[in-house]
């Protein structure tokens, strides 16, 4: 009598033991709180589940008399048996006396170095040092450094995922940095684009994820009206300052660029004899090589400047700084023409976009020659090279257009193939 109802006791607590035990079900119905918690499965093993949305596996065991932790992976990278199965090869560790830990810091030195995220982001940092700000250099070290560094330093570039990225980012926006949170995700991609020129990868995981942050504030940029562009275009040809900076304005009227893809123009990036300006990738906001079509007035003002420059990597080139013409030199050159607040960089390009497609140019060879994404993912890597010839001549008419804008003469020459 007494051993049937010890069985009836005993056997119940088994079966509410293994409901304590986690299920795949469960983990995917776990939602992030605002804090830190922990779901313990059994035998140390536990999922912490982090407000950022983030799933780790630890193991907390005991190691000569301390406590410590082990990092086993995230879900549903490592999925629950796979972490059960390491938990269960870390406790046939601890049976032989050997720290888990320390196997696991054993394996990452065997990996090659050169190839994690940190070792990759610093050299490229190294090489980008001599052509940017000190503060920009400085800027983007700390978001390295304080953001980037901690989750993703450590990791081989080639096993770093999308998600990955965006956790990080996810984790400025939290705090209220939210332009901060915008920044890092183009940053790191900078870091992917150069593992791919290396040949470590293929791919770059990053070019969509800004989608998933909040929106932010659009922020209209300063630009002229058409009509008032005939007066801006004569002080731009009077303007007295330097003459690089002067080149820099007049061909950023002619090309639609944005004012980085202008000052870090390279010699080497010009093809003179198909009258083109191809940008690699790694420049362009979009992560995309672009083609800008080059109209004789566009070659004009490169060969004026050619003989000043030419021996130097950038186009743009200030022997002062020894260093390509900074953003600000272009503002400073609008603000002594006597426009501050009225125009600025981007304002070439809103003020291209109005007036072409007011004139009835295809809307896509205008979206491309803008570097705006036109089409789906697949699309999109080849749109560099779309309706190129359509292009050539919709650039050269509307050189052709500023230089009528000159003679204050408004009308566009309206296109024959428009």
């Amino acid at each position: 009598m007494g051993d049937k109802l010890s069985r009836r006791i005993f056997v119940p607590q088994i079966v509410w033991k293994r409901l304590k035990m986690l299920t795949d079900a469960q983990i995917r119905k776990i939602k992030p709180l605002e804090k830190k918690k922990r779901y313990s499965d059994e035998k140390g093993l536990y999922l912490e589940v982090t407000p950022a949305s983030g799933k780790f596996w630890r193991l907390k065991y005991r190691f000569n008399g301390r406590e410590s932790t082990l990092t086993i992976g995230s879900y549903p990278e490592i999925t629950l048996a796979q972490a059960r199965r390491a938990r269960d090869e870390a406790r046939i560790q601890l049976y032989q006396n050997i720290d888990p830990n320390a196997v696991k810091n054993q394996r990452l030195q065997q990996i090659d170095e050169s190839i994690l995220f940190k070792s990759l982001a610093m050299e490229w940092m190294e090489d980008r040092k001599a052509v940017i700000k000190e503060a920009t250099y400085l800027r983007d070290l700390s978001v390295f450094e304080k953001d980037l560094f901690p989750s993703l330093g450590n990791l081989p570039i080639d096993q770093i995922k999308g998600k990955d990225v965006l956790a990080c980012a996810k984790k400025i926006e939290e705090r209220g940095a939210q332009e901060m949170a915008k920044r890092s995700i183009p940053l790191t991609g900078r870091i992917f684009r150069f593992a791919i020129h290396k040949g470590i990868i293929e791919h770059d995981p990053t070019p969509h994820l800004q989608e998933a942050l909040k929106p932010r504030k659009v922020k209209h940029m300063a630009r002229l009206d058409i009509t008032e562009f005939p007066a801006f275009l004569e002080r731009m040809d009077r303007y007295h300052g330097n003459l690089i900076i002067k080149s820099a304005l007049q061909l950023m009227t002619l090309t639609f660029v944005r004012t980085a893809e202008l000052r870090l123009m390279e010699w080497d990036e010009i093809d003179f004899e198909n009258k083109l300006w191809r940008i690699p990738a790694d420049k362009m906001k979009m992560a995309l090589p672009h083609i800008v079509p080059l109209s004789k007035q566009a070659l004009d003002i490169l060969e004026l400047i050619r003989p000043i420059t030419g021996i130097k990597q950038y186009v743009f080139y200030n022997y002062s700084t020894a260093k390509p013409i900074s953003s600000n030199a272009l503002l400073c050159a609008i603000r002594t023409m006597g426009y501050q607040g009225k125009m600025t960089g981007h304002g070439f390009r809103g003020l291209a976009s109005t007036t072409l497609h007011e004139q009835g140019y295809m809307h896509d060879a205008i979206e491309i020659q803008l570097a705006h994404t036109v089409g789906n993912t697949v699309s999109q890597a080849y749109n560099h090279a779309q309706h190129m010839d359509y292009r050539i001549k919709m650039m050269q008419e509307w050189s052709d257009f500023i230089d009528s804008l000159r003679n204050n003469v408004i009308p566009f020459p309206k296109s024959k193939f428009a």
